[in-house]
Order: structure tokens, then sequence, then C-alpha cells
């Protein structure tokens, strides 16, 4: 199995038009913890995925449910990026340029006191485990996989999707000062979110880098 990343990085998709409502509400904060002045979200999720997460149950860490925690995935090109490209998300058409990395690591979040589980898999899959104890993340999730560009399951290997999408979930809000930087497709989008920095306090900004190989 190949060793993780250390400091072990985690990587959220949001929207470049909700970027404003991140940083004007010091964060990014679960579905069920959402300050209502947050709520003018554009939404690039499947709703009906959505729908189930806020009834799944968390067995371990805090508890509650998926709903209680900002998702993270533990590696870039997700499936769920592949769907938003593809325009197989009903209701979103925009693909890829729009949406932008948020990435913080494990390790702040560990340094911050912050309650989290982190998964083997995808969510709902009927094998995936969850767990509490950042020591597992050694063990418990496949790194060649999640780091992977190629991703699809094969008779040899019918599990490799489910373990692509391995999460680590932050419990009620991952604060602004845990997030290290952003990662975008292109230079033209690059200066877009420059832009829209400028009109941050210093202390809101983060670095950008242009990562081509993080999308489809």
């Amino acid at each position: 199995m190949a060793p993780r990343p250390v400091p072990t990085p985690i990587f959220r998709l949001v929207h470049l038009d909700n970027l404003a409502v991140c940083l004007a509400e010091g964060g990014l904060w679960a579905p069920n913890h959402i300050p209502a002045a947050a709520r003018r979200w554009k939404p690039i999720h499947n709703v009906e995925l959505q729908s189930k997460r806020g009834d799944q149950p968390v067995a371990c860490g805090p508890g509650g449910t998926l709903h209680d925690y900002v998702p993270f995935y533990l590696g870039p090109r997700s499936p769920m990026l592949l769907q938003l490209h593809t325009g197989r998300v009903t209701g979103y058409q925009e693909g890829q340029d729009p949406l932008i990395y948020v990435t913080s690591t494990v390790q702040r979040v560990q340094d911050a006191g912050l309650g989290f589980v982190f998964s083997n898999g995808h969510g709902f899959a009927r094998f995936t485990e969850w767990f509490d104890d950042a020591a597992r993340l050694d063990t418990e999730v496949d790194w060649a996989t999640v780091y992977a560009r190629q991703w699809n399951d094969t008779p040899a290997d019918p599990d490799r999707q489910r373990r692509k999408q391995a999460e680590f979930l932050v419990h009620r809000v991952c604060p602004w000062d845990l997030v290290d930087g952003f990662a975008v497709v292109s230079a033209a989008v690059e200066g877009r979110v420059t832009g829209l920095l400028a009109d941050v306090g210093v202390g809101l900004r983060r670095p950008i880098a242009v990562r081509k190989d993080w999308y489809y």
C-alpha cells in the first residue's frame, strides 16, 4: 500500500461564485450548521445524494449525521468532479472551470482540536467503514487509489471507484484560518480568484496554484 502524504492534504471543491460567501461567513460550514446569511449558495451537488447524506448517521467521532460535517476528499480528481465536468449532475451545466479547490490538512484540523471522522471509501457504499483516529489513515485508506488518475472499476479490482472517494469530514465548521490555499484549472480562473481576494483583508487571502493535473 502506498504511504499517505504527511502533511496530509484535504480537498474541497467550491464554485467560484460561492467563495465570497465562505469569506464572509468565516469558513466552510456543514449543511446542518450553515449561518442564515450563508444560505445564498450556488448548488453543485446531486440533490438526491445530498438528501440521503442528511439521513446517514455517523457512528463514531462526534456522531450526528453526514450533514453535521464539512466534507473533504483525501485526493484530487474525484468522481464527483468528473460528473460535474461532463454535465451529469442535474441542474449544473458549467463544467469544471469555475470549480476551485479549497485545501487544508488533517494536521491543521487536529491541531485546532476540531472533531472529525474519515472513511475508507464512498460514504454510502456497503463496505465503507468510518474512523475517528487519524493514525488509522495509514492503514485504512488506499492512498494509491485516492491519488490515481485512473480509478475505474475493473474485473481484477471492482472496488476502485469506492476507495477513490474516501472522505475526511470536519465537524460543524472548518474555520477560514485552517484553509491553506486554493487550486484552479487555469490562469484565467486564477485571475478571477485573485480579483475576488483583492477586495478582502490580507488575513483572508491565500496562495493560488494552477493545478491542471487536479482536473479532467
